[in-house]
């Protein structure tokens, strides 16, 4: 009885140290709440949002303004982004401004944390960039 009792301790040791320590799953379409602490806002019906597809480890979203499309790379918990390609449409200043933001964050993106409906984006010294939110 003493052996399965210490065979399940070590096997739920075990499967809480994946779960704390393994890759995060970005799958899927998540909002994006703030850049560089602040809340973002912009104007009209569509929000800004970074949709992952982990099997084909690219990524679509919104930015504000225009699509942005490329790879990114997860190793673990960190987490790179390439180049983005994205469409050149103008529009208004509020909007041209959180742009500007989500991209200059996505640049210096290192990192990640994920807990249930919140995704954390980090730079290499461990600032949050981004907050989002499924």
């Amino acid at each position: 009885m003493k052996l399965i009792s210490s065979v399940l301790a070590i096997a739920a040791t075990a499967i809480a140290m994946v779960s704390c320590c393994g890759q995060p799953d970005l799958n899927g379409k998540w909002n994006i709440l703030k850049v560089n602490g602040e809340e973002v806002t912009v104007i009209g019906d569509e929000k800004p949002f970074i949709e992952f597809n982990t099997d084909e480890s690219k990524v679509h979203g919104f930015t504000g303004c225009n699509i942005m499309n490329g790879p990114y790379t997860l190793d673990g918990k960190e987490l790179t982004f390439g180049n983005m390609a994205t469409t050149m449409m103008a529009g208004p200043e509020e909007n041209m401004k959180t742009e500007s933001a989500v991209l200059g964050a996505i640049r210096n993106v290192a990192s990640v944390k994920v807990d249930g409906e919140n995704m954390i984006l980090l730079d290499s010294d461990r600032n949050v960039l981004m907050e989002l939110g499924k």
